[in-house]
C-alpha cells in the first residue's frame, strides 16, 4: 500500500539499546532481540521481537508481514486489484466490504467527526488533485477544486453492518492518514498471537509497541528532531501506538510557497505552515488520524489542545521553529 501522501516523515525510530537508567532494579532475563525488515505499504517495515527462540520469532514476524501484505491489498489506493480500489471505482452506492476495511472507515468517520473535519478520510479527490500538482508544480484551478470539493465530506458516507453507504456513486476514500497506522497495530496483533507479545512494528513514523522486553520498562522510542540535528527526545513506551506526522521529508514549492504532502480538507492544498507532531496513546489507529489533524491546527495552540482534549488518554508532542512541548 502506497499510503504515503498523509505520513512520509519517519521522525520516529525505535532505538534498539537499553536507555541508561530504565532497566528494572529486579534481577530478570535480558532482551534478546531480533529484527526483521521488509517492505509493504510503500514503506519500510521494521519488526523487532525480544524472543529467545529464533524459529519462533522470525515465524511470528513473517506472519505479521503476511498480514501487512493482506492490508496492503485491503486499504491501498494505490493497486489497481485492492478492495479500496474496487470500491472507489464502483458506481453502486451500497458496496459490500470487508471487516477491515468496513473497521477503518467507521473509526475514520468518528475520528473526522471529532476533529471538526482536520482529518478526512474522502479526500480523495482533493489528493488526486494534489498528486498531479506534486508532478507538475502547478496549483489545481479554483474550479477543479470547486468540483472536488463537492465530492467531499465524511457526511457522506456510512458504515451500515457489513456495507459501506455512499450519498454518491463518485465519491472516493483515501486512508493515507490512518491506515498504516491500523496496520501496524493488526500486525502486532499477529505477533502475540504467534507467542511473541514482546515486539515492537514500525511503518516509516507510525509504531506499534507490545509488552516490555525482558528486563525493561519499556521500549525505547527516539522522537528525532525535525530540525535532522542530533537531538532527540526518548520515550519509554508499552502497550502502545505512536504516529509522528509532519512535512520536513515531503514537500513540494510553488510560487515561492512550500506545500506539505498532507492535504488540508478544508482547502484541497497542501498545508502550509504545519508543525510536527507526535502522538502517543492506546493501540488505536487514532494516533496516526490525530497527528495529521493536529499538524493543520497551524500555530493556534487553544485549537490544537481542545483538539487534543477530545482524546482522553492521548498525548500530543507539537514541534515548530525547533521548540517543542507536549500539549496539556
Amino acid at each position: 500500500m502506497r499510503l504515503r501522501l498523509t505520513l512520509w516523515l519517519v521522525g520516529v525510530v525505535a532505538t534498539l539499546g537499553i536507555l541508561g537508567g530504565c532497566a528494572s532494579v529486579f534481577a530478570a532475563p535480558r532482551a534478546v532481540r531480533q529484527s526483521f525488515t521488509s517492505t509493504t505499504m510503500g514503506c519500510v517495515v521494521t519488526i523487532t521481537v525480544d524472543d529467545d527462540d529464533p524459529v519462533r520469532a522470525r515465524n511470528a514476524a513473517r506472519m505479521a508481514q503476511l498480514e501487512l501484505d493482506r492490508l496492503d491489498g485491503v486499504l491501498s489506493d494505490w493497486k489497481a486489484n485492492s478492495e479500496l480500489t474496487a470500491l472507489n471505482s464502483s458506481s453502486s452506492l451500497r458496496v459490500r466490504a470487508s471487516p477491515d476495511l468496513c473497521a477503518v472507515l467507521r473509526r475514520a468517520l468518528e475520528i473526522s467527526r471529532a476533529t471538526n473535519g482536520r482529518f478526512d478520510p474522502t479526500i480523495a479527490p482533493f489528493v488526486a488533485l494534489w498528486r498531479t500538482t506534486r508532478e507538475s508544480d502547478v496549483l489545481p484551478s479554483n474550479d477543479a477544486l470547486a468540483a472536488a470539493k463537492t465530492r467531499v465530506g465524511a457526511a457522506h458516507w456510512t458504515v451500515d453492518g457489513s456495507e459501506v453507504v455512499r450519498a454518491r456513486n463518485d465519491l472516493q476514500l483515501d486512508f493515507g492518514g490512518i491506515g498504516k497506522g491500523y496496520g501496524a497495530i493488526c500486525a502486532l496483533r499477529v505477533l502475540r498471537d504467534a507467542g511473541c507479545p514482546r515486539a515492537l512494528v514500525a511503518i516509516a513514523g507510525d509504531l506499534a509497541v507490545g509488552e516490555a522486553p525482558r528486563g525493561e520498562l519499556g521500549w525505547s522510542v527516539a522522537i528525532a528532531a525535525e530540525a535532522n540535528d542530533e537531538s532527540s527526545e526518548q520515550l519509554i513506551a508499552c502497550n502502545q501506538a505512536i504516529s509522528t506526522s509532519g512535512a520536513s521529508q515531503q514537500f513540494v514549492e510553488v510560487d515561492g510557497v512550500r506545500y506539505a504532502h498532507i492535504v488540508d480538507p478544508r482547502t484541497g492544498l497542501g498545508a502550509t505552515a504545519i508543525a510536527q507532531v507526535t502522538v502517543v496513546g492506546p493501540l488505536d489507529c487514532a494516533v496516526d488520524a490525530l497527528a495529521t489533524a493536529l499538524t493543520l491546527c497551524n500555530s493556534d495552540a487553544e485549537a490544537a489542545a481542545i483538539l487534543r482534549a477530545s482524546f482522553p488518554g492521548f498525548r500530543a508532542r507539537i514541534e515548530r521553529n525547533e521548540k517543542a512541548h507536549w500539549l496539556p
